[in-house]
């Protein structure tokens, strides 16, 4: 490797971005590795940066590394799908409050490591992201983790508005807050309409509580919701949960976090596809690799990509 260029976003995982970039800045030095720093200075901004730099790219001895959380990637992601090289490769540093996708891909998180390997014997990997095309909107974008409408994406829009998940994340506990909002969205999520289209066969569910579309395993900071789900099997998987009595969700979360029998609960449903399409009919919370999207109708189609995933 010739050269790093690092894509920052310095306020992920609440001030945790700042302090990543510091180490591997000391590990690109230790190192003697040349590099560059683009900092994102408001939401989105990585879109377009990423964009920038990947046309430049066109040597192979140089890279692209996002430091910041699972948005960031997501950013960046985008950012790379839109450029004259959309099959620039990406490295992550997970410096997010839930690092969900590095968990899936279980990359590195020590930085002297991480720089040595991208340094010296760096493999790409084809790994799987989703695409989604907003029926409504027209809107197309990609993800690495999930789309969720409902309960997750309540529990997203309460934590990323969460005084305590800057707190916590000072301490390393910034995962928690994703529990103790789980309360909230208990009292707050009400059930909802939506028809799955998948595999030429529909599905409807009248009290619909999360139906989440997923890349892997995980959300929320490590809750693996679809344990089947993997960034290598060419398919996406959706989870639709249909609202169940409090004492009915703490006994199927006990089993979520034990040993995945969740799964064969009467609430639960799930569809693993290539392609995949959701229409709700009333507005719901949304969220997208943990970003908020606006409360509102949807109506989505996704299929399964792929991005080059350096590490």
């Amino acid at each position: 490797m010739k050269k790093v260029h690092l894509l920052v976003n310095l306020k992920s995982g609440s001030d945790k971005g700042a302090k990543a970039l510091k180490e591997i800045e000391d590990a690109l030095k230790k190192e003697k590795l040349a590099y560059n720093i683009q900092i994102s200075t408001y939401p989105g901004q990585l879109v377009p940066i990423a964009t920038k730099t990947a046309n430049k790219i066109n040597d192979n001895r140089k890279c692209i590394v996002v430091v910041g959380g699972d948005g960031s990637l997501n950013q960046a992601l985008n950012g790379v799908k839109n450029s004259l090289h959309p099959d620039t490769p990406l490295a992550y540093f997970p410096a997010g409050t839930g690092n969900d996708f590095a968990r899936a891909a279980k990359l590195q998180n020590n930085p002297l490591k991480f720089i040595k390997k991208i340094k010296n014997h760096p493999t790409v990997t084809n790994v799987d992201c989703g695409r989604y095309q907003d029926l409504l909107t027209g809107e197309e974008k990609y993800f690495v983790n999930n789309l969720g409408i409902g309960f997750d994406a309540f529990v997203v829009n309460k934590t990323n508005h969460s005084k305590l998940k800057t707190k916590f994340n000072k301490i390393n506990i910034g995962n928690l807050t994703y529990g103790i909002n789980i309360a909230q969205a208990l009292k707050g999520q009400d059930n909802f309409k939506v028809k799955i289209l998948t595999n030429e066969h529909t599905y409807s569910y009248d009290h619909a509580y999360l139906v989440t579309t997923t890349n892997h395993p995980y959300f929320g900071g490590g809750v693996p919701i679809l344990p089947i789900a993997n960034i290598y099997n060419h398919k996406l998987d959706i989870a639709i949960v249909e609202k169940p009595n409090l004492a009915k969700f703490l006994y199927l979360f006990s089993k979520l976090l034990l040993n995945g029998s969740h799964m064969q609960s009467k609430q639960f449903h799930y569809f693993e596809a290539n392609k995949i399409e959701v229409e709700t009919y009333q507005a719901e919370y949304g969220q997208l690799d943990g970003e908020e999207l606006n409360r509102r109708k949807f109506h989505l189609k996704f299929e399964v990509d792929h991005f080059k995933l350096l590490k």
